[in-house]
């Protein structure tokens, strides 16, 4: 079974770190009884140590997640935990576990009623025992809440929530008693494209989700500072510029100047713990998630303890044809886009030549040259 857990316990530290990042499991606990032991045995070795545990998870097996709330909960030492980014669904029951949980002014945080997948055939009364095991589910994870909660929310609010799918910002969770401080410090970067979500440089899909408009409100009071509306605008210059000069733009080879880059401040010191997790975040960044070869590639170096820059070569390898395939389809869109619109966005030299004939000699001179640039981006003679 895969491990979803990653522990770290340096003799010279004096905290032990754990990482939850991503979906909690990818086969069921039923029954099983090799990976709850092989957590217990990550975490005895922790020796009663302050345990920091960091969780950036859409939630996943709940019965990994209750396995792991009740370890946690047995555990000698002090449990603090950090909500990295998004904690959702079997994730909150997680944090629960923590004496203290800590989250980023604008993560966010979600419960929601326990669900199952059913592939067969089902008659009334199997459908029947299947809703009162979900049922006798639920109760479990409420009462987990509600000891968490205690006098915030009552037990009926507390399922209510849960029908509803609760989507909360940092504020609203602490408000209900999920949590006990919010982090101002930390500014967690966050997005959201259709169905999928990117939260501290990971990328979730919340497709099973019911009420991810919830979700955009809390996403979008935070996306931008005070006063600001964070609208994309384009410059008359740019609408003007011929469709060779969008082409050149596209494929990089603009004659414009590239902007002179902003200072960077010399980066804090960061201790064995946090550079591992920097390297795994910035791993889980180059991967798309749209091209296999490139996940095995960021796969093999996670476990190989590979640096980004080590891999980078061959993440770009793998990207050159889907790239190309990409911006080849944009130049298709630019020049249907300009054929359409009846110009050619080229302004005439002075003393230069008139009539159909100059016009269609100007044109071919245009097709030659893109044709030049598609060839030479494709590497072609």
């Amino acid at each position: 079974m895969k491990r979803f857990w990653k522990i770290k316990n340096a003799a010279d530290q004096e905290a032990a770190e754990m990482m939850i990042y991503g979906e909690i499991s990818d086969e069921t606990w039923w029954g099983d009884e090799v990976t709850p032991r092989k957590l217990a045995d990550d975490l005895k070795r922790c020796e009663g140590k302050p345990l920091n545990v960091h969780v950036n998870s859409p939630g996943g097996d709940v019965f990994a997640a209750q396995a792991i709330y009740n370890q946690l909960k047995s555990y000698s030492g002090a449990v603090t935990m950090y909500i990295d980014g998004l904690c959702a669904s079997a994730a909150t029951i997680i944090t629960c576990a923590g004496d203290l949980v800590i989250m980023p002014d604008n993560a966010v945080f979600m419960i929601h009623n326990p669900k199952t997948a059913a592939l067969g055939y089902f008659d009334a009364e199997d459908l029947q025992k299947m809703s009162e095991q979900l049922e006798t589910v639920k109760q479990t994870i409420v009462n987990v809440y509600k000891k968490r909660c205690q006098d915030a929310l009552t037990e009926d609010e507390i399922k209510e929530m849960m029908d509803e799918e609760k989507w909360m910002s940092a504020q609203e969770a602490a408000e209900n008693g999920f949590i006990d401080q919010i982090d101002e410090a930390i500014t967690v970067k966050n997005s959201m494209n259709g169905d999928k979500i990117t939260m501290n440089a990971m990328t979730f899909s919340v497709k099973r989700f019911k009420n991810t408009e919830k979700l955009q409100e809390i996403l979008n009071k935070k996306e931008c500072p005070a006063g600001k509306e964070g609208k994309t605008t384009m410059s008359k210059g740019n609408d003007e510029k011929s469709l060779l000069e969008k082409i050149k733009d596209l494929i990089g080879q603009s004659n414009s100047e590239p902007a002179t880059p902003p200072k960077q401040e010399a980066p804090a010191p960061v201790n064995e713990v946090q550079a591992e997790r920097q390297r795994m975040i910035a791993l889980d960044t180059m991967d798309d998630k749209s091209n296999p070869v490139i996940a095995r590639i960021i796969d093999a170096a996670k476990k190989n303890g590979a640096k980004p820059e080590d891999v980078q070569v061959f993440v770009d390898a793998a990207k050159g044809e889907e790239k190309q395939a990409s911006v080849l389809d944009a130049i298709t869109a630019l020049i249907k886009d300009q054929t359409s619109s009846g110009a050619d966005g080229v302004t005439p030299t002075p003393n230069e030549a008139k009539g159909p004939q100059a016009k269609l000699q100007k044109e071919v001179q245009q097709r030659d040259e893109i044709v030049n640039l598609i060839n030479g981006m494709r590497g072609a003679k």
